[in-house]
This record gives C-alpha cells, sequence and structure tokens, in this order.
C-alpha cells in the first residue's frame, strides 16, 4: 500500500491535451486536470512496483487530495471525478479502466470519501510514504471554491487481476431489461410549434434532463429495474457536443446503453448512395469516438450494443428504392455494419463486448432468399443470408468475407420491434428460431399499446422466464421511457412517464438537422390521464416484473404539479374485461345463401351497418412480387372476376357472412376509365350498400381540394355512379378522406397544425357538393363521411381531446366557421 499526500493548485482555465474539438471544459474537468497532472506522475513508482508485485493478485492504494470541499460537489460532479480518477490510475498503471475498481468493487471509479481534518492533516505522512510531489509543500489554495478548507478527500482504489486482464464488471446485458429512451423536451404536439429539438439526447445539452444534477433519468430506470437504456438517434446528427458524460452516468447507474444510429440517412438524398451506407456509418461512427464513445483502445465501457439501424424493412417504401424488394433493407444494414467495423479498424477500437444489431418491424415480409416469411424473422433470415453471401444484396464489402463472418458470428444480436403481447411474439418467432443456431435475439421495442399493468407485468415476467430458456431469447426493451408529446397521436399511449411542472432548463442542444436552442424540462410523473385504469399503470407494471421501485418523491419527479395534458381529458381505450372468455361452440361449415334479388333503390338499412372493407388486390407476395402493385380501384370491370357473380363473387360472400354494407377506398379520384355501374348493380342485387371511397393521397394545392373532388366526382358519376337524376341506388355513402388527419406530418403542411387536414375536408366537400349540383344530381339517402384515425389529437378549436372524436368536432368548427 502506497500513501499519497497531494496538494492541488488552483486549475489554469486551460483544457487538457486531447480534448475533444469544440468542447468546453466543465469547472470539474479543469479541476480534475491539475490533479491528475500531479496524481499521474506520483503513479509512475506506483506503476514499476505493480510490475515487482505482479504476483499478487490486486493492489490497494490510497491517496490524500488536500484542499478539495468533497461537499460542495454535487452527485453528477462527484461521480465525474471518480471515474476521472480511475480513468488516471489505468492509464498510469497500464491496465484496463474497468480492473480499478472502489473500495465496494464498482469499475471503473474510485471512492471519494470526506474525513475530519481534525483526524487527518496535511503534514501527517507514513514512514514508507511515496515522495511528494513537486510543489506539494506550498501553501494550500482554493480549489473549487473561494474559501480555503482543510477538508481532505480520502480516494481508495483496488486495482484487480493481473496487468492487462479486460474482465467486463459491467451489470450482464442478459436477460437484457431494458428501456426506449428518446425523451424530448416537449410538452406538446410538434413543441407548440417551435420545430423540433435535437433527438440526439446523448449529447451533455441534455444532462439537465438525464444527469442526476438534472432530472435523474438513469438514475430513475435504474431504479424501475432496467439494466439497459436504448438510444435511436446517438449517432450520425453530427452533434458536435461531449457524449461521454451521458455514458459515464449510465456507468455509474448500472445501464448498459445501447447507442443507436440515426436511420433516416439512409434516405437523404447526398448519403448511402442506392442504400450504400458504408461511408455514412463509418464517419458517423468515428465523429462518435470523437465525442466520448471512446476510452483508450476500446469503446467506452458502457457501450453494450450498436442498433445500426431502426426498421430498415421500410426503406422498400422509399422514393430511393428504385429496385424495389428487399434488396435496399439488406444493402443498407450489411453496408453500415461494414462502416462501422472499418471505423474501430481505423481507430484502433477493440469491438470487446459490444454487439452488433438491427431491429427490424413486426411486419410480415420474406427474407431476401424467399427462405423465410414472417414478422420480424424475415429480417434475422435477411442478414444471415446476405452474410454468407452479399451479392444478394448487390453489395461489395470493403471487409473480407472472414471478417464480416467473424463480426456477425462473435457480435451479432437479431432484433424486432412489436406491440403485440409476449406469447403471440414467442409463438411466432421461437417456433422457427433452431435454424438460427446460437445468434441471440431480442425485442427492441415491446410497445404494450392498449394492455393493462397486469398484462405488461405478466408479459415481461414471462420474458425474463424466457431469457432463461437458453434458446435464443435474451430480453427486452420496453418502450418507451416518457410520452412522446411531440408526436401526439397513438404515441401517446407508449410512455412511463408523463410531463409536469418546470424544473430545469437543458444546455444548448443541437445537430445537423436541428438548431441549437436550449429548451425546458419539466418534472415526470406516472400518471397517464388520457388511458383509463389500469391502462395508464404502466411504470408500475415495470417496476413490479423487474422488481424495482418507482422513485416517488426523489429528484426528477413530480411533488404534486399537474401532469402536462390535452385540454380536454375523454375516455381513452376501455381496459379489456377480466371475464373468463365465453366457450364458443365448434364452427359448422358456412352456409350458402343465395343472393336475394330486390328492387332497384330498395336495399337492407345501413343501420344497423356489418360493414366489410374491401381492398382485395391480387397479390399473393409483398409488393405483388417485385411487380409494383395492381389498381387500387375494386369497383372497376376488370375486377369482376373476383367481386361478380361469374367470378370469385366477394359481394356474395360478403351477404353470405350477413354483412349489410361494403366499404370502398379508391373508387374515386383514380381516374380509372371503366365502367363501375356492374358493381353497384350486383351490390344492389346481393343486398348491400356500398360505401365508395376517394383516393385521399389525391394532389390538393395547399389542401383545397374543391377542384380536385369535384373533378373526381364527376368522373365517377360517368362511369356508373349516376343513375338518372340520382346516386345509383346501391350507394349509401361517400367517404371523402380516410385518415386526414396524418396530412399535418406531410411536408407541405406549413406550419404544421389541424387546419391542413380541416381545409382538405371542407374543400373536398364542398367540391362533391358542386360536383352534384352540376350534374343535377339529387342527393337522396347518401351521406357523407369522414374516417379519422384513433390517435390521441386536440380538435381545431382546442374544445375537444381524444381519439377519433376530435375529428368529429373538426368538421363541426369547421363547418361553422371555415376560415378557422
Amino acid at each position: 500500500q502506497a500513501i499519497l499526500a497531494l496538494a492541488v493548485s488552483a486549475p489554469k482555465k486551460r483544457a487538457r491535451p486531447g480534448v475533444r474539438p469544440k468542447v468546453a471544459a466543465s469547472p470539474e474537468r479543469l479541476f480534475r486536470d491539475a490533479v491528475m497532472s500531479t496524481l499521474a506522475r506520483s503513479c509512475l513508482c506506483l506503476g514499476c512496483w505493480a510490475v515487482v508485485a505482479s504476483t499478487r493478485s490486486d493492489l490497494e492504494w490510497t491517496a490524500e487530495v488536500l484542499n478539495l470541499r468533497y461537499e460542495a460537489l454535487h452527485d453528477a460532479q462527484a461521480g465525474n471525478l471518480s471515474m476521472a480518477y480511475a480513468a488516471e490510475i489505468a492509464a498510469s498503471l497500464g491496465v484496463p479502466v474497468l480492473d480499478v475498481t472502489d473500495a465496494d468493487g464498482r469499475p471503473g471509479r474510485v471512492s471519494l470519501l470526506s474525513l475530519d481534518a481534525s483526524v487527518a492533516s496535511a503534514t501527517e505522512q507514513p514512514v514508507d510514504a511515496a515522495p511528494m510531489s513537486p510543489g506539494s509543500q506550498e501553501a494550500p489554495t482554493e480549489a473549487r471554491t473561494g474559501v480555503a478548507t482543510a477538508t481532505m478527500t480520502n480516494l481508495r482504489t483496488v486495482v484487480q487481476g493481473r496487468r492487462q486482464s479486460s474482465v467486463v464488471t459491467m451489470p450482464p446485458l442478459w436477460p437484457l431489461k431494458g428501456i426506449a429512451y428518446g425523451a424530448l423536451p416537449c410538452a406538446s404536439q410538434t413543441c407548440g410549434g417551435h420545430g423540433l429539438p435535437s433527438r440526439d439526447m446523448a449529447q451533455v445539452g441534455y444532462a439537465a434532463q438525464w444527469s442526476r444534477s438534472g432530472r435523474g433519468d438513469l438514475s430513475t430506470m435504474a431504479s424501475l429495474g432496467a439494466n439497459a437504456v436504448r438510444m435511436y438517434h446517438t449517432l450520425g446528427l453530427g452533434a458536435e457536443q461531449d457524449h461521454g458524460q451521458f455514458l459515464d452516468e449510465a456507468l455509474q447507474a448500472g445501464l448498459n446503453v445501447m447507442p443507436g444510429y440515426h436511420t433516416e440517412m439512409a434516405n437523404e438524398p447526398d448519403k448511402c448512395v442506392d442504400f450504400d451506407c458504408f461511408d455514412a456509418w463509418k464517419v458517423a461512427t468515428l465523429q462518435g469516438f470523437d465525442f466520448g464513445f471512446k476510452a483508450g483502445g476500446e469503446w467506452h465501457s458502457a457501450v453494450a450494443a450498436l442498433v445500426l439501424m431502426n426498421e430498415p424493412d421500410f426503406f422498400e417504401n422509399s422514393a430511393k428504392c428504385t429496385s424495389g424488394g428487399a434488396r435496399c433493407r439488406v444493402k443498407a444494414v450489411l453496408s453500415a455494419m461494414d462502416g462501422v467495423l472499418a471505423a474501430e479498424k481505423e481507430s484502433g477500437v477493440n469491438g470487446g463486448r459490444v454487439k452488433l444489431t438491427a431491429t427490424w418491424s413486426f411486419a410480415l415480409r420474406t427474407s431476401i432468399d424467399g427462405l423465410v416469411s414472417g414478422p420480424g424473422i424475415f429480417g434475422f433470415q435477411d442478414i444471415a443470408a446476405a452474410i454468407k453471401d452479399p451479392s444478394i444484396a448487390g453489395y461489395e464489402p470493403r471487409a473480407s468475407l472472414a471478417e464480416l463472418g467473424d463480426a456477425f458470428a462473435k457480435r451479432w444480436v437479431h432484433g424486432l420491434n412489436t406491440q403485440a403481447p409476449w406469447d403471440f411474439v414467442d409463438e411466432m418467432i421461437s417456433k422457427d428460431y433452431a435454424r438460427f443456431g446460437s445468434t441471440p435475439w431480442f425485442i427492441g421495442e415491446y410497445g404494450a399499446n392498449g394492455q393493462p399493468a397486469a398484462r405488461i407485468q405478466s408479459d415481461l415476467e414471462s420474458m425474463l422466464a424466457a431469457a432463461g430458456r437458453g434458446d435464443g431469447f435474451v430480453g427486452a426493451a420496453f418502450f418507451q421511457f416518457q410520452t412522446a408529446y411531440e408526436k401526439g397521436g397513438s404515441e401517446m399511449n407508449f410512455g412511463l412517464f408523463s410531463l409536469g411542472a418546470e424544473i430545469h432548463t437543458t444546455g444548448e442542444v443541437c445537430d445537423d438537422a436541428a438548431p441549437c436552442a436550449t429548451w425546458p424540462v419539466r418534472c415526470l410523473s406516472t400518471e397517464l390521464p388520457w388511458l383509463l385504469g389500469a391502462l395508464g399503470d404502466r411504470a408500475a407494471a415495470v417496476a413490479a416484473a423487474w422488481q424495482g421501485r418507482i422513485p416517488v418523491g426523489e429528484v426528477g419527479m413530480c411533488t404534486g404539479s399537474p401532469t402536462m395534458q390535452p385540454p380536454v381529458p375523454v375516455p381513452g381505450p376501455t381496459p379489456p374485461s377480466t371475464q373468463e372468455p365465453t366457450t364458443l361452440p365448434p364452427t359448422s361449415p358456412p352456409t350458402t345463401r343465395q343472393p336475394v334479388s330486390l328492387p332497384p333503390g330498395v336495399l337492407p338499412p345501413l343501420r344497423p351497418m356489418n360493414g366489410i372493407a374491401y381492398g382485395a388486390l391480387p397479390c399473393t407476395e409483398h409488393a405483388c412480387g417485385g411487380r409494383g402493385l395492381a389498381s387500387e380501384d375494386m369497383p372497376q370491370a376488370g375486377y369482376a372476376a373476383q367481386w361478380g357473380p361469374d367470378g370469385r363473387d366477394d359481394l356474395g360472400v360478403m351477404r353470405a357472412l350477413g354483412a349489410n354494407a361494403v366499404r370502398l377506398y379508391h373508387a374515386f379520384g383514380l381516374e380509372v376509365d371503366d365502367d363501375h355501374g356492374a358493381f353497384l348493380d350486383h351490390a344492389a342485387h346481393t343486398g348491400l350498400n356500398v360505401l365508395p371511397g376517394y383516393h385521399t393521397g389525391s394532389d390538393c394545392p395547399m389542401f383545397d381540394c374543391f377542384h380536385t373532388w369535384k373533378n373526381a366526382t364527376a368522373f365517377g358519376l360517368d362511369r356508373g355512379f349516376q343513375r338518372g337524376s340520382d346516386w345509383h341506388p346501391a350507394v349509401a355513402m361517400l367517404i371523402l378522406l380516410n385518415e386526414p388527419d396524418f396530412f399535418e406530418y406531410a411536408p407541405k403542411c406549413q406550419p404544421p397544425g389541424a387546419w391542413c387536414h380541416v381545409k382538405a375536408v371542407v374543400s373536398a366537400l364542398d367540391g362533391v357538393l358542386a360536383a352534384e349540383r352540376e350534374a343535377n344530381i339529387t342527393s337522396g339517402r347518401v351521406k357523407l363521411t369522414v374516417t379519422w384515425s384513433f390517435a390521441m389529437r386536440a380538435s381545431i378549436d382546442g374544445k375537444v381531446f381524444g381519439p377519433g372524436v376530435f375529428g368529429f368536432q373538426d368538421v363541426v368548427a369547421g363547418i361553422s366557421d371555415p376560415s378557422i
């Protein structure tokens, strides 16, 4: 044991060599630098002594640092000092930083203990003390405060194991108990119209949210029982701020970090040409190394897995994906992996324990080689096939096939996102997972949409049990930490916490896409008033399943502050019944009914409606096997072989099921120059009311749909929808638009808001009425409607909030005052 007494000089206003560019040195960092320049020199003799004593299993070391007011440090500063001392000691002794542990055995830290001045003084030295560093006999000077103090801090460090060992002592990543984190500081949709802040949550400007000196989000996750935090945009957005403090904070909280790359880079015009993402992902990784993700020759010890892309299967719908099919998504992921490996090689970074993954959607797709079909699992096979033969995706790797194969075998983890209950996911994936050998898989987002607390707890507990089966599944990340107010709609269903009163302000946060700005930080509440009853007890369910706790009354949690909520709360989804399901009798063969011939205009009443939505494209593969989609205008005569009496007779099948109506989507607006009257005739003969829909995707300048809908109506009337001076008798209702509330996300909806969809609806209605007048049509029994999504939104006048019902009020308000 060696005892060092160090006198600490006042820090100079400079950053130490090697400081990352554009990162201002914090007061604790300047103080730390002054300490460590002395400590490192004093440790040289210890490094030599450690070599001589290398047969010993560990080395215990204690030093007294003079003139540090330990009680003046807040938790985050003390934690940063603890880890910084550990890093410098490890460097001096030539051991990995995780081999340096504090008195309690925690890796990458030293213990900071405040000693009473009457017990230990600056002049007390043991006989065998190591030489004091030059200048240590000078009078004490102030360190962090303006007042000199005799308080001293004792640092006790244990360097475990032999030199150059690399034992990973972070909490194990498996079984995964993660929480998805994208907690933007927004308390309303589109952040109140100010534009979204940076989505890179790990930049130091957001420390007021995630650090213990701020709202303490990472500590809150750990309290709930989590062992990991999943991120989305931490690499690739170009935020030139330190990210090391986030990783340090996560390390201190015992949370493995799963940083995500900015997936949208793949769709940017100047990046990922033809979905070759090698350069974009390599540059993003190198920049991450510059801003805190690298520690020596390794990834920062908190980093456990890199999420290369999130749901890249949707690339096949991108305008850039001219080849169509699976090629785009597979090439993007494979090239991104190649780029990350190249960045590691160029920087001399050992991948170590850091896993690699991509999280696929739970959509039903077929793998690129056609061997596997199913939700999520198609992507597992995509990567397995492309690693063996990159040419299947049209990609030429920069790394050798051996290097790619080695990284896949040792580091790859399959991942998927889902909102479905665990038992269904388990059945869909596990039954065929043996084909993937020993490669593990996890759920990157467990959404639990519309699930009560009991179901959430049961699912999470079952996942933990399944992670111990040894058949590949290793756990899940819960989606998500905070309610996504900025997204609104159905995204409001997922958070663990809502927002309350303002308690802090962020530092400046920005990236290549978001300008620099500060934002209010609000306290967290477990109350989710838009979710009824047990549907809102999401945080309690997670804590119960993971044997954690909700940190009520602790830092960052609301204490009596009202939750930020919509202006008019309305009932949300009804919680599932707790009754035992009714046992149904065995099904019998369907009864074949003869179509009922009815006089023109005489149809079954529309109320109560027993309708069936009809968009039966003749495709048996995704994207119709890569040939492009068939026409979506189903009542055209060309589809008579499907719906007609001489064909498959879909309309007759609907009537046999007991339906009294058929809902259509693109009967107007696609301008299919074909007869539609035969469909209407057969529907009337069969006894089905028809609810034709307009093509919602039609172009409307600045959302004024008057002319577009007028012309579409006139075109339809000429092709069978008109009978004399009336609508065809089968027509019962016109569906003007389907879920137009999503127009507010359209690029041309500027500024974003409800005005876009309300203007579209009112103008479409106006256009249909004009077409009727021009054609001398009597509306008769034909109703008019719009179908809204079940998203959580506020009406344009702010009077109503709730799923779907917001749109009811939108139309009422828009009719009352179109200028709104």
